[in-house]
């Protein structure tokens, strides 16, 4: 039987099913419908190859199914793995993933935002690059529902999904000065990032309730990226009478720093000892890395996407919504951290038993 796909309608579908147009229209809207007779009516539309008109559709609904995602950098692993998680889901709801950078610009951040309104996504997910949030106030808070991870601005409400990073920055500091550090320096970081001052305070809770003392010249706030990290690590080893221990704020820092090391001399490098907040696939092989923060990503993927359709369905109750998140403690044992009484949510982390790390390798 041959067709012109062009004509096929969704009246040819209903036919060949044997069902109602309202019936097809369900399964097209991904309503509830019977099982078998879902599966009747997908046979049907394979059969005759049929194609449904996404632009007639958008016009009729001011809807286009597309979703924005509004990142600082994608060579970060985290910013990366949220969109693996938010696209798995909403694709399955039939929607399109709009992925744009700021690359750490607010002025690219400003023109982004502003081109993604007007490609009319249906809602925007953004990790914004510092606190200052009036541009989304002013052009999107009234259009589109917005939904900010890990980061928050002011002024302006908006929903977000964040995690407690000083909560787990204070206990990544407390394990490092219980293995017996009693100097400990801070690499990384952004004053204009709310993530990165969060962190700087859990690592001053956790010096302050020890007693010991912080060195302002090896608390080091050049900014996240793998470029600063490098040259952080680098100042900080160029000082005479460096720490051994470092507190590093993100994994994009804990590359660099890593990389940094590895023409160093041995006598040097035996010595150092990181704790880190993120904790990559490949953390436990990192051979400096004693103690690593783990952001729950598919806690954060599954609140970001249950935001994102309560509000595309209407649905404005407890907006703005707060979702705080805690981070998971490893132990990289291998490398010589130490599991202690006093952390109590911290576990032990190998290569082989991490799901990602098994994904990409084998």
């Amino acid at each position: 039987m041959e067709n012109n796909y062009d004509t096929v309608t969704i009246k040819d579908v209903a036919t060949a099913a044997g069902v109602s147009i309202a019936t097809v229209s369900r399964v097209l809207n991904n309503q509830s419908v019977n099982e078998k007779t879902r599966a009747r009516v997908i046979e049907a539309m394979d059969t005759l190859h049929y194609q449904r008109n996404l632009v007639a559709r958008n016009l009729k609904t001011k809807k286009t199914q597309t979703i924005g995602i509004l990142f600082p950098e994608l060579e970060n692993s985290f910013f990366t793995s949220i969109v693996d998680k938010i696209n798995r889901r909403m694709s399955d709801l039939g929607y399109t993933i709009l992925i744009c950078s700021s690359d750490n610009s607010l002025e690219r951040e400003k023109n982004e935002f502003r081109l993604m309104l007007e490609r009319n996504v249906d809602a925007m997910v953004i990790i914004p690059v510092s606190n200052i949030g009036i541009h989304f106030a002013d052009q999107g808070a009234r259009k589109i529902p917005l939904v900010f991870v890990d980061r928050n601005v002011t002024p302006g409400e908006f929903d977000s999904v964040v995690v407690d990073n000083r909560d787990g920055a204070y206990k990544i500091t407390k394990s490092l000065i219980l293995e017996g550090h009693k100097r400990i320096g801070f690499i990384g970081g952004d004053p204009a990032v709310s993530t990165s001052n969060e962190r700087l305070y859990g690592y001053l809770d956790a010096m302050q309730e020890a007693g010991l003392r912080t060195e302002s010249e090896f608390i080091i706030l050049n900014g996240m990226t793998q470029e600063a990290g490098r040259e952080a690590m680098k100042t900080a080893l160029s000082k005479p009478n460096h720490p051994n221990a470092y507190f590093l704020c993100n994994d994009s820092v804990h590359i660099a720093a890593s990389t940094y090391m590895t023409p160093l001399p041995s006598d040097l490098r035996r010595n150092i000892v990181f704790g880190v907040f993120d904790y990559m696939q490949y953390a436990p092989l990192m051979r400096y890395c004693h103690y690593a923060a783990a952001q729950p990503l598919p806690e954060i993927g599954k609140a970001v996407t249950d935001l994102l359709i309560r509000r595309l369905d209407g649905d404005m109750s407890e907006f703005p919504q707060r979702t705080v998140l805690k981070p998971e403690i490893k132990v990289m044992t291998e490398n010589g951290g130490i599991l202690f009484d006093s952390v109590p949510e911290a576990t032990i982390a190998t290569a082989t038993d991490n799901p990602g790390f098994k994904r990409v390798f084998t």
